[in-house]
C-alpha cells in the first residue's frame, strides 16, 4: 500500500513537471507566436529555410507516404533521397516521427501538406515540442548532478529558449536537434560513472549517429573531452575504476556505432560522395573583436548571460566539484569562441563555421544553473565585488556601440534581488524562487530581443512571412495553375524546366519533375558531371545548387526537358525552343528537338578521347559515351576551334600576356567575329581560364546578355572552377563583349566553337518505349529496336539493378552520368531499382550489434 502511494506521488510529480514544461516551452515561444498570429512572419529564415528546409519536408512526406523512400528521378534530375538528405531530415527521428503524426492527423483534420504554409506552421509545432523535450532532459541531467528543482528548471530553461537555439531553429531546424543529444550524451556518462549502468550510452549513441551524422561528430568531441576531464578529476560518486571506464566505454561507444550503422553508413558515405572542393582560405589565428564579438551583449550568434560572468568570478564556488567543472568548461568555450581555428576543427578541419557555439550556451547555463544552488552561500561581499565587471562589461557595451537591447535594466534589478536575497536572511525559498524567475524572465527577454534584432529583421519580415509564400515571388496560384497544365502534356520520363526567381527547389513545393537542386550535399557524381564535364556555368556560383542547362539546347533534349517556363521578361531563351504561350507574366517555350529519355544505340565513342564539352554533347546525341573498352568504338569528329578567326580588341582595359587589367566596372574586352564564321552558327561556345587577383572580392563576368556572379577565392561556397563556358546566341554585330568588375584577371581564351544544332536536329526523335516511375522503381517496355545499349537519361548511382526480361542484367554508368543497360533485338522489358549500396548488410550487421549490446549491458549494469 506504501509502495502504491509512493508511485501515485511519483506519477503526480512527473505529470506537474510535464505540464510546467510544456507552458515554458510555449511562454519561451511567445515572441515567436506573437509575431505569426499578429504580422504573419513566420519562424522559418527566408534563405535556407523556406528554399531548401520547408521544401525538402514537403518532399520527403509526399515521397515517403506514397511508398517512395530511395530513389527518385523528379529529385533535381534524379537521385537518393535517403542519402542525399541524411544531411537534413531523411533519417531525422524527431522529423519521422513528425512525418508519422501528419500522415495519421490527416485522416481526421485533412491537413494540406502540398502547401508550404502547413509546413510553416509545422516548423513552430515542433519547435515547442523540441523546447520541451530539452527541457525535460536538460533536467533530468542536473538533477542526476544534484541540483534542487528550481535550479535545474532554471538551467533548463536558459538553454531550451537560448538566443542560438532560435537561431539554429530558423535557419536549419535539424541543428537544433543537437540541444536534445548533449544533454543526453552528458546524462548517459554520468550515469555510468556513478551508477555503472551502461545502456543509456549504447542509445544515445546510436541515435547520435542516426539522426544525424554531421553533428554525431560534434557530440563525439564533446563526448570525448567531457569524459577525459572526468576520467582525470574523478567524482567522489564514481564507482567505476579508470581502467574499467576506458574499456567499458569504448566498447559501448562501438556498440552503439554499430547498431547505427543501418543509416550511418549510408549518411557518411553520401557526405564522402559530395565531391566538394576542399577549403583553400586563410584562417586567421583571431576573431577581429568587433562589436560583433561582442558575446556578452547583443552578438548575432549568441549571447552569454551577464549572469555567467558574476557566476565565473565567485571563486569561493570552485569547491564544489561540478561548479568546477562547469566554470572551466565556461572559460575554455568563451576563450575558443574567439579562435576561428576552433570553427574549422569542428567543422572536419574544413572552413571555419560558428556551428558549435551551442556547447557553450549549455555550459554558460549550466553554470548558471549552478551559481542558483549555491547562492545562499556567497558572502555578500563577495556579491557585490563581482557584480561590478557585470556593469561594466554591459554598460560599456552599451555606451560603444550604442545599441539599445531592452534586458539592459534587468542587469541593476538582477543585482537588487540578489541583494535582498543575501540580506534578508529569509529560510524561506520565495526569495531564490524570485531570484530565479527573474533569471528566467532575464532569458526570454534576450532571446526575445535577439530574435527581433538578428534574426526577425528586415529581410525576414519581408520575405519569411505567409504572404510571401503564396505569392508570385515564390509559389502562386498562376505558377502552379500553368504547371499542373504542363503536367498533363508530359509523361513521366520528360522534364519542365521551370523556378521561381532564384528558388531552386521549386520542383519540390509547385510537384513537377524539373531540373534544378538546391541542398548542400548531393552526389558528387552529378557535380563532376555538371561543373567539370559538360561545364554548366550558373549564374551565381554556388556549391549547393545546380539550375537550368545554361540555356544550352543539346542538354535540355539530352534530359528530356520538354517545356521551360520564364518571366516574360527574362532574355535567356535556348535555340530550337519556340514560344508556345504567353500571358504577360510567363511564357512557355516548347523544345522542337526533343530527344527520348530512352534510347538503343549501338554507336560508341570513347570518354577518354573526348575533352571538349561540344563535343560529349555531340556524343551523348550521336550514340553513347563510354569507358567500356569490349566496345568497338565510333569515331567523333571534333568541333573547330575558331580562335585562331578572330580578333581581340580592348574596349577601355588592358589585355597583355593574359593578364587583364580593367580599371571600371564593365570594362574588358572584345571578341570580333568574322561575318563569313558567325553566318555559319546559331550559338558560339566560349571558353576560358578567369582567375581574379588580389584584392579578394565578388565579381561579375558579363558576357552580351549573360551576367556570371563568381564568388571570391576564399568564400565557403566557391567551386573552385576557374575553366568556365559560355553559350553566348551569335551576335548581329559578331562581337562577344566580356566585362569584369573592375580588377586586375588572369585571363586566358582557351576555346571559341560555333553550333549549328545538326547533330540535334538529325537524331533519331522517335520515342519506341513505354516508361513508368513508380515506387523508386523505374519499368521501360521497348518497341522496335536493334541490339545495342539501352540509354536511361537519369543519374547512375552505385545500387542500382536491373532486369531485362526478368533475368538480372548488369547497370552501366555512361555518359559521364547517365544509365545504361545492354539489350539484345529481342528484349523487351527493362525494370531498374534501386537500394543504397550495402543496405541489407548494413541492416544485419546493426541488427547483430544491437543483440550485442543487449547481452553487454546486462552483463556491465551492476546489481542492486
Amino acid at each position: 500500500m506504501v509502495n502504491k502511494f509512493k508511485n501515485y506521488i511519483n506519477n503526480k510529480v512527473k505529470i506537474k513537471y510535464i505540464f510546467l514544461f510544456i507552458i515554458l516551452a510555449i511562454l519561451g515561444h511567445s515572441y515567436v507566436l506573437f509575431r505569426y498570429f499578429k504580422d504573419g512572419v513566420i519562424f522559418t529564415g527566408p534563405n535556407d529555410g523556406i528554399e531548401q528546409m520547408l521544401p525538402i519536408q514537403m518532399y520527403l512526406y509526399e515521397h515517403w507516404t506514397s511508398g517512395s523512400f530511395f530513389y527518385s528521378t523528379d529529385l533535381g534530375l534524379g537521385g537518393d533521397m535517403f542519402m542525399d538528405f541524411a544531411y537534413y531530415f531523411s533519417t531525422n527521428i524527431l522529423f519521422i516521427i513528425n512525418v508519422i503524426l501528419i500522415w495519421l492527423g490527416s485522416f481526421i483534420f485533412n491537413f494540406n501538406t502540398e502547401q508550404m504554409i502547413f509546413w510553416a506552421q509545422n516548423a513552430i509545432f515542433i519547435s515547442i515540442v523540441k523546447s520541451f523535450l530539452i527541457m525535460t532532459f536538460t533536467f533530468l541531467l542536473f538533477k542526476k548532478l544534484g541540483l534542487n528543482h528550481i535550479s535545474s528548471i532554471v538551467m533548463s530553461f536558459l538553454f531550451a529558449v537560448s538566443p542560438i537555439y532560435f537561431r539554429f531553429t530558423v535557419y536549419w531546424p535539424f541543428f537544433s536537434d543537437v540541444f536534445m543529444l548533449l544533454p543526453l550524451l552528458i546524462l548517459s556518462i554520468e550515469r555510468f560513472l556513478k551508477d555503472k549502468k551502461i545502456g543509456l550510452v549504447i542509445i544515445v549513441v546510436a541515435i547520435t549517429f542516426i539522426n544525424n551524422f554531421y553533428f554525431a561528430y560534434y557530440q563525439l568531441l564533446t563526448g570525448l573531452i567531457y569524459f577525459l576531464y572526468r576520467f582525470i578529476f574523478t567524482h567522489k560518486d564514481d564507482i567505476v575504476p579508470r581502467i574499467q571506464q576506458l574499456t567499458l566505454l569504448i566498447i559501448a561507444s562501438v556498440l552503439g556505432l554499430g547498431s547505427s550503422l543501418f543509416v550511418f553508413f549510408h549518411s557518411a558515405h553520401s557526405f564522402i560522395g559530395n565531391n566538394r572542393e576542399v577549403y583553400q582560405g586563410r584562417i586567421p589565428l583571431l576573431s577581429d573583436f568587433t562589436k560583433h564579438d561582442n558575446i556578452f551583449y547583443d552578438n548575432y550568434l549568441f549571447v552569454v548571460l551577464f549572469i555567467t560572468i558574476q557566476a565565473l568570478l565567485t571563486f569561493k564556488l570552485y569547491k564544489h566539484y561540478y561548479y568546477r567543472l562547469f566554470s572551466i568548461f565556461t572559460i575554455m568555450l568563451i576563450v575558443f569562441s574567439f579562435i576561428p581555428y576552433v570553427d574549422s576543427v569542428f567543422n572536419g578541419f574544413s572552413a571555419p563555421q560558428k556551428r558549435w557555439h551551442y556547447l557553450l550556451t549549455f555550459f554558460s547555463s549550466g553554470l548558471i544553473g549552478f551559481y542558483v544552488y549555491y547562492f545562499k552561500t556567497i558572502p555578500l561581499k563577495h556579491y557585490i565585488l563581482t557584480t561590478l565587471p557585470t556593469f561594466v562589461v554591459i554598460f560599456a557595451s552599451y555606451f560603444i556601440t550604442k545599441d539599445y537591447v531592452i534586458w539592459i535594466w534587468m542587469v541593476p534589478i538582477l543585482f537588487i534581488s540578489g541583494l535582498l536575497v543575501l540580506t534578508l536572511n529569509v529560510t524561506r525559498k520565495l526569495p531564490i524562487i524570485i531570484y530565479a524567475l527573474l533569471i528566467l524572465l532575464l532569458s526570454f527577454l534576450v532571446s526575445k530581443e535577439h530574435s527581433k534584432n538578428q534574426i526577425y529583421h528586415d529581410d525576414h519580415e519581408r520575405r519569411a512571412n505567409d504572404f510571401y509564400i503564396q505569392a508570385s515571388t515564390f509559389d502562386s496560384g498562376l505558377q502552379r495553375k500553368h504547371i499542373s497544365k504542363l503536367k498533363n502534356q508530359t509523361d513521366d520520363d520528360e522534364r519542365i524546366g521551370w523556378r521561381v526567381l532564384t528558388q531552386d527547389n521549386t520542383p519540390m513545393y509547385q510537384h513537377f519533375k524539373g531540373m534544378s537542386l538546391y541542398s548542400s550535399i548531393f552526389d558528387g557524381q552529378l557535380n563532376q558531371y555538371l561543373f567539370s564535364d559538360v561545364k554548366v556555368n550558373l549564374q551565381d556560383e554556388s556549391l549547393s545548387r545546380y539550375s537550368n542547362m545554361q540555356g544550352r539546347s543539346n542538354l535540355y533534349s539530352l534530359w528530356s526537358t520538354k517545356y521551360i517556363m520564364k518571366k516574360s521578361y527574362q532574355k535567356e531563351t535556348p535555340a530550337n525552343f519556340k514560344i508556345k504561350s504567353d500571358d504577360g507574366k510567363y511564357q512557355i517555350l516548347e523544345n522542337e528537338e526533343m530527344l527520348p529519355a530512352v534510347k538503343v544505340t549501338n554507336q560508341y565513342f570513347d570518354k577518354k578521347q573526348i575533352s571538349n564539352p561540344l563535343d560529349l554533347e555531340h556524343a551523348m546525341i550521336k550514340g553513347v559515351s563510354t569507358s567500356d573498352s569490349s566496345k568497338e568504338y565510333a569515331q567523333l569528329n571534333k568541333t573547330q576551334n575558331l580562335l585562331n578567326q578572330i580578333k581581340i580588341t580592348e574596349r577601355d582595359a588592358n589585355y597583355n600576356n593574359n593578364t587583364l587589367t580593367v580599371p571600371n566596372n564593365g570594362d574588358g574586352i572584345t571578341i570580333n567575329i568574322p561575318k563569313k564564321v558567325a553566318s555559319k552558327y546559331e550559338d558560339m561556345y566560349l571558353m576560358m581560364h578567369l582567375e581574379r587577383k588580389l584584392p579578394q572580392s565578388n565579381f561579375t563576368i558579363q558576357i552580351n546578355d549573360y551576367e556570371n556572379n563568381r564568388l571570391f577565392e576564399d568564400s565557403k561556397y566557391r567551386m573552385n572552377q576557374d575553366d568556365l563556358l559560355y553559350r553566348i546566341p551569335v551576335p548581329k554585330d559578331g562581337k562577344i563583349f566580356i566585362g569584369l568588375t573592375n580588377g586586375k584577371y588572369n585571363l586566358k581564351l582557351q576555346g571559341l566553337y560555333g553550333e549549328n544544332y545538326n547533330a540535334l536536329k538529325q537524331a533519331d526523335k522517335r520515342k519506341q518505349y513505354t516508361y513508368l516511375e513508380e515506387n523508386g522503381k523505374i519499368d521501360i517496355h521497348l518497341k522496335a529496336h536493334h541490339k545495342g545499349t539501352a540509354v536511361i537519361n537519369i543519374p547512375y548511382r552505385n545500387g542500382m539493378r536491373a532486369k531485362v526480361d526478368g533475368e538480372k542484367t548488369p547497370v552501366q554508368k555512361v555518359n559521364h552520368i547517365m544509365t545504361a543497360v545492354d539489350v539484345d533485338k529481342q528484349d523487351k522489358h527493362i525494370e531498374l531499382s534501386y537500394t543504397p549500396p550495402y543496405f541489407k548488410t548494413m541492416i544485419i550487421i546493426s541488427i547483430l550489434f544491437i543483440g550485442l549490446s543487449i547481452i553487454f549491458t546486462r552483463k556491465v549494469n551492476r546489481k542492486p
